[in-house]
C-alpha cells in the first residue's frame, strides 16, 4: 500500500508492474489472509495502526481479485482501465506530436513492438505489450533464469521508453503538460 502509494505518484508504468507483483504474490499465497500477514506486512517497519491498513490494502486487493474472476491469472479491472489510459495517453502523443522526443523515442522501439505483437497476442495494446513483456523479465530475472543479452536490451529499451512515458503522464495529470 505505501509503496504503491509512492510509485503511482512517482512513475506510473512502475506503479502497473508493482501491482502485477501483488497480484501473482496474492496468488502465491493462496489468498491466505495469515500467510499474507507474515509474509508481506511485517516486513513492513511500521506502527500497528498502519499495519492494519496495509493488511486491510491487501485483503481488499484479494477480494477483487475473487470477485473479478481473476484468481487463477489476470489483472483487475482498474489496472485494467489504467493500461487503456495510459494507451490512450500514449495515442495522443503520438497524434498531436506535441512531444517531438517522445515521438521519437517511440520510433524507435515500434519495431520491437512490431515483434512482441507476434509473441503475445494477448495483449490489448502497446502498453498493455510493454509492460507484460517487462514484466515477465522480471519474473525470469527473479527466478534466476538466463535471459539473453538480446533480452535484456530489449527490455531495456522498453523500460526507458515507458520511463519517459511515465514522466509525461505525470506532468500531464499535474498539469504541466498540455495536449
Amino acid at each position: 500500500m505505501l509503496e504503491a502509494k509512492k510509485k503511482r505518484k512517482e512513475n506510473i508504468a512502475g506503479y502497473i508492474l508493482y501491482l502485477f507483483q501483488v497480484e501473482d504474490l496474492i496468488r502465491a499465497f493462496k489468498f491466505d489472509e495469515n500467510l499474507i500477514e507474515k509474509q508481506l506486512v511485517s516486513r513492513y517497519n511500521v506502527d500497528e495502526k498502519i499495519s492494519i491498513e496495509i493488511l486491510e490494502w491487501y485483503k481488499n486487493l484479494a477480494l477483487m481479485m475473487e470477485k473479478e474472476g481473476v484468481r487463477e491469472k489476470g489483472h483487475l479491472q482498474f489496472l485494467i482501465n489504467q493500461i487503456a489510459d495510459i494507451n490512450e495517453f500514449h495515442l495522443k502523443l503520438l497524434e498531436t506530436g506535441v512531444e517531438k522526443t517522445y515521438v521519437l523515442a517511440f520510433q524507435g522501439i515500434a519495431g520491437l513492438i512490431t515483434e512482441l505483437k507476434q509473441k503475445n497476442k494477448s495483449a490489448t495494446n502497446d502498453i498493455h505489450l510493454c509492460l507484460d513483456a517487462v514484466y515477465g523479465y522480471l519474473l525470469l530475472k527473479m527466478q534466476k533464469k538466463d535471459v539473453s543479452d538480446e533480452t535484456t536490451d530489449a527490455v531495456k529499451r522498453l523500460s526507458l521508453w515507458l520511463g519517459t512515458l511515465s514522466k509525461l503522464f505525470k506532468d500531464f495529470e499535474a498539469g504541466e503538460l498540455e495536449i
